[in-house]
């Protein structure tokens, strides 16, 4: 008998505690919904943050995303890199090769990269212009290293 007035006992406090709670505010489902649905004002931004600025690009800059030593890299103009646009998406034909060495003149070296040649080691600090081949042989960018 003691058993069964534990257990009934036990059952009434476990009833008791969820029955008594209330909601605090801003956590009911209506709530909710209205911040799923958007319709709730927007919380305020926290205190001292601010926007990220961006730098402008320099004059004569490759639109794009920076890439050190493609043509977004303001330094590539030390291998020509980019003098080669009017190159890329062209096959690499002799005649192409030619007219890159031609328009290339102010860098170093131009080494014409294939899929599967030798292991190249890359030099950001290098003015030797990379002409990057796809395995269809077009030219698909041109580096500075």
């Amino acid at each position: 008998m003691t058993t069964i007035r534990l257990i009934a006992a036990g059952a009434c406090l476990l009833l008791a505690a969820c029955g008594a709670s209330e909601t605090p505010e801003g956590d009911s489902a209506d709530d909710f919904a209205a911040r799923i649905n958007g319709t709730a004002p927007a919380s305020p931004a926290p205190q001292g943050t601010a926007a990220p600025t961006i730098a402008e690009p320099l004059a004569g800059a490759a639109e794009g995303v920076y890439a050190p030593g493609t043509a977004t890299d303001p330094q590539s103009a030390t291998c020509a890199a980019n003098d080669m646009g009017p190159f890329i998406g062209k096959p690499a034909d002799d005649p192409t090769r030619a007219a890159i060495m031609t328009a290339a003149a102010d860098a170093r070296e131009i080494r014409f990269v294939s899929p599967g040649s030798a292991y190249i080691r890359p030099d950001p600090t290098s003015s030797r212009l990379n002409i990057m081949i796809d395995n269809l042989g077009i030219i698909r960018d041109a580096r500075c290293g």
